[in-house]
């Protein structure tokens, strides 16, 4: 049967029951059906019944001319790869540390707490130092052993370019890119001063590239501000002293051509109040201890985040966490927190959960798709949400004591990565929900089991609905693609 010679409206009613990959396969069977299915308004049609979801519809008034036959057949494949847990293709990128030479790979870590989660013998993570790669909106950030400089990798097009920040002359702390703001943190190669016969004083700094307009200014974590958090141990002879803390916030948003690592001194400080970065609220140890994100010397703090009007806490705590700097008190299960405070004067914000802690170990019951810094970060202590049929049959794995280690977010497309552990388990699994009003879990995958030392060596994943990118123990940047490899790269 031809069915491409039925009415057209009756070819549409057909085509409305094949599935995707039907829709695809189809295009082999004769040259009138290669010619009917690969029809670009059809394809667009198809688009939008099956994957309403995924940039390329959303894009879709930006987008003239386009081949929506090969759109489709690229996005059905995607989401082929995606059900299956399968990458399309692996991409590995040697990363450039070093502590001597060369001297542009310089690196030396921000530490993070000395605390990790413990139970009779087994032991795992709780805190992951900062990997030095940064992705942001397609875009990767990296230092490439191979060109011996760092990399500026646009993965949507697969060109690669040279980042120079004069890495030769810094040790690098830490990289960042957010808001098409790239930002460095460094120290100078060079001691400031002794501080006694075994501890050296380094300056440091950080430097904001606009990787749009190439223009260097302050420091920043969105567009307009940056924000930091200092906690240095107290050097008391006796010892009973807390620990020195600070935080402070910057408005950036007006470029500057003035450099404070070029000017020890600071009498070249030219800025006005209109011209450059500029602080704009510091917090002291009694702001700190009203708005109660003081952390003293059991440090609870997990990160900071913006928006255009506050900064934000986000702090956790674990039964089971253990350590020179872990809380004598825990959580009675795992207790996340977000403190949501003005920029200028104005009352502040502050949510928690503990994920219930109730005598069953249940649920955290909230909605646990908000991702916005005023809500704590419930995602944290969420593992498979259950099903209504192993609700009712009791089938229920619990979310305490399953952590979350971290996510890839795509909230437009529906598409989650999640990155799982406890103990004994680590998984990364995928979460799709194509149709915007899907309701429940929407149909989720699990990546093969080695893909964990493949990508999570540093705690951290990142991507969209095209791809996962994370680092493995060999000190590679690894990109799993789950669309076809771009033209530059092949």
């Amino acid at each position: 049967m031809n069915i491409t010679a039925f009415p057209y409206d009756l070819f549409l009613l057909i085509v409305a029951h094949l599935s995707p990959s039907d829709l695809v396969l189809a295009r082999r069977v004769s040259k009138a059906f290669h010619l009917a299915f690969t029809d670009s308004q059809l394809c667009l049609h198809l688009l939008q019944q099956h994957y309403p979801r995924v940039r390329e519809v959303r894009d879709v008034a930006n987008e003239q001319g386009e081949d929506w036959s090969r759109v489709f057949s690229r996005v059905a494949a995607r989401y082929h790869y995606l059900k299956l847990g399968k990458p399309r293709s692996v991409e590995k990128f040697a990363l450039g540390k070093s502590f001597v030479v060369p001297k542009w790979a310089r690196y030396y870590p921000v530490s993070t707490w000395h605390q990790l989660l413990k139970f009779e013998e087994k032991a795992a993570p709780f805190h992951y130092p900062d990997p030095l790669w940064t992705y942001s909106d397609g875009v990767l950030v990296f230092p490439s052993i191979d060109a011996q400089k760092y990399m500026l990798y646009d993965l949507s097009n697969g060109s690669l370019g040279e980042f120079d920040f004069q890495p030769e002359s810094k040790i690098v702390r830490r990289i960042r890119l957010k808001d098409n703001v790239l930002v460095v943190e460094w120290c100078e190669q060079e001691a400031y001063h002794q501080l006694n016969e075994s501890e050296m004083v380094y300056r440091h700094f950080a430097t904001a590239y606009n990787l749009t307009q190439n223009v260097q200014n302050g420091n920043t974590h969105t567009s307009s501000h940056y924000a930091l958090y200092l906690w240095q141990p107290n050097r008391s002879a006796w010892g009973e002293d807390d620990p020195i803390e600070a935080l402070a916030v910057w408005d950036i948003s007006s470029p500057s051509d003035y450099r404070p690592s070029e000017d020890p001194t600071g009498r070249g400080n030219y800025i006005t109040d209109s011209d450059g970065p500029k602080v704009i609220r510091r917090f002291s140890f009694a702001d700190m201890d009203f708005y109660r994100i003081r952390q003293r010397s059991t440090p609870t703090l997990r990160a900071l985040e913006l928006d255009e009007n506050h900064v934000y806490f986000i702090e956790e705590d674990h039964r089971w966490l253990v350590g020179p700097e872990a809380a004598h008190n825990h959580a009675r299960l795992h207790k996340v927190k977000s403190v949501g405070i003005p920029f200028a004067a104005g009352p502040h914000w502050m949510d928690e959960c503990g994920a219930n802690g109730d005598a069953n170990i249940s649920y955290c019951e909230r909605d646990l798709n908000n991702r916005h810094p005023r809500f704590a970060p419930c995602w944290r202590h969420e593992a498979s949400r259950p099903s209504a049929a192993e609700v009712r049959a009791d089938k229920v794995m619990q979310e305490f004591p399953y952590l979350t280690t971290s996510e890839a977010l795509d909230p437009k497309a529906g598409v989650k990565f999640s990155a799982r552990h406890c103990f004994l388990l680590e998984t990364i699994s995928i979460n799709v929900k194509s149709k915007i009003d899907m309701v429940g879990p929407g149909y989720e995958a699990a990546l093969m089991d080695d893909m964990w030392p493949q990508l999570l060596n540093k705690g951290k994943i990142c991507g969209d609905e095209r791809w996962l990118i994370g680092e493995n123990s060999s000190q590679e940047v690894v990109v799993l693609r789950f669309d076809e490899e771009p033209l530059k790269r092949r």
